[in-house]
């Protein structure tokens, strides 16, 4: 399968590991990236996009927590296999849950791209041990913090 192409706007207000991110979480959930499917390294895919391999790490660290990739040592990052098995006729009564959360969510002024974020942190959260769910609480608290005082 050939490697997933992506492209950053350096000249964007959204940081680069938010753009790569938002790029690889359409492609999973577009069939464009299938699970299971290796990733490129940190390292070649910093190269690629030519910035700091810390912004290909702080990218796939966000996507290791939220769940849409996961990672073994030796075998490097691969697309994680989903196993939600919600029937289709539950989608309805989910997504009127979901949107009504997100409008109670953005009346307290939270912006809606900000919604998303919270939504995976918390998800993430609940299904790992209690050991890491203070890891990960702390590492959205923090990643939210730098985007406020970067204005973004």
């Amino acid at each position: 399968m050939a490697q997933p192409q992506f492209q950053l706007d350096k000249d964007s207000p959204t940081p680069l590991w938010v753009q790569l991110r938002s790029q690889i979480v359409n492609m999973i959930r577009h069939g464009q990236l299938q699970p299971e499917q290796k990733m490129p390294t940190v390292r070649g895919l910093a190269q690629q996009l030519e910035v700091s391999p810390s912004v290909i790490n702080q990218c796939y660290r966000y996507l290791r927590a939220t769940g849409y990739l996961e990672s073994q040592q030796g075998s490097g990052v691969r697309v994680r296999r989903r196993t939600d098995n919600m029937k289709d006729s539950d989608f309805p009564k989910a997504a009127k849950l979901l949107n009504d959360f997100i409008d109670a969510y953005t009346a307290m002024g939270t912006p809606l791209d900000g919604v998303a974020d919270a939504v995976a942190y918390a998800v993430a959260a609940r299904t790992l041990d209690p050991d890491n769910r203070d890891a990960i609480m702390d590492l959205y608290r923090e990643e939210t913090e730098q985007t406020e005082k970067e204005g973004r």
